[in-house]
């Protein structure tokens, strides 16, 4: 009796085996793959399009806007002049500042008594100019990983160069993905960090250094903006020349003589 219980099991074991390897050779049904077949052709075209059309315009752009007045150089003063007037006096109880004061401002000496602290425009101006493009940036990125991903063939033994070249350019882009999400955090540091320094000017009114930090600090901020805005410029250029050069071999990993031999 046990051993006819214990065939019984393996004759069911056997059965729902041999059911699952049936229903293996397709895992959704025609209707729905496809739809998936459908999106992954329009999603093909949105990320040749975004590489052949958008990257171009995009280093053509990054570069006017590194070599714009914007981001020059002699903006340096400006942003020292800014810094200074982000230190406010906005205590009503004070009498209005006398003649003298007011000059001693005007020819960059701060203020004797500090009650606010405000962001720098300049500064404030340039990371709203730079995180849209941060962020299209990132999403391109994302977008390419996935197509290069589904362009993967399947698991096979041999010819396996040209997957090799996907797996390459995939580890590039996630590479630049990762350094542009990145910014985001030294973006916001630089605020925590200006932030810091504002309380202990207000505490510390009468230490001048803390004053001195915080406008090198901002002009610190401005030249790592600057340096970045380039650097997103090279980011599109290299993912630009990567993928160009290696087209045929993201397309089509496997050739057609290769895959008859097979």
């Amino acid at each position: 009796a046990v051993v006819s219980t214990q065939s019984g099991h393996y004759g069911r074991d056997t059965n729902y085996i041999l059911r699952l390897k049936m229903s293996s050779s397709s895992l959704t049904s025609d209707a729905n793959t496809k739809l998936v077949e459908h999106f992954k052709t329009e999603f093909f075209k949105e990320v040749e399009a975004i590489l052949s059309d958008i990257f171009p315009k995009k280093i053509i752009e990054l570069d006017k806007l590194y070599r714009s007045d914007k981001l020059s150089l002699a903006r340096l003063p400006e942003v020292k002049e800014a810094s200074l007037l982000s230190l406010k006096d906005n205590d009503k109880s004070n009498p209005p500042p006398t003649k003298r004061k007011r000059e001693a401002t005007e020819n960059g000496e701060r203020p004797k008594c500090v009650s606010a602290v405000v962001c720098n425009p300049v500064i404030s101006d340039l990371i709203g100019t730079l995180k849209p493009e941060i962020r299209e940036l990132i999403e391109y990125c994302n977008k390419i990983k996935m197509w290069i991903q589904l362009l993967i063939p399947k698991i096979e033994d041999g010819n396996n160069f040209g997957v090799s070249i996907q797996e390459e350019t995939i580890s590039e882009v996630t590479t630049f993905c990762e350094f542009a999400k990145g910014s985001f955090d030294d973006m916001s540091r630089y605020f925590v960090t200006r932030g810091k320094v504002s309380s202990k000017i207000i505490k510390y009114p009468n230490l001048e250094d803390y004053s001195k930090y915080l406008s090198e600090l901002d002009e610190k901020q401005f030249l790592h903006i600057r340096v970045f805005t380039n650097e997103l410029k090279m980011i599109y250029c290299c993912l630009f020349d990567i993928i160009n050069k290696n087209f045929e071999k993201i397309k089509q990993p496997r050739s057609q003589m290769s895959r008859n031999l097979y």
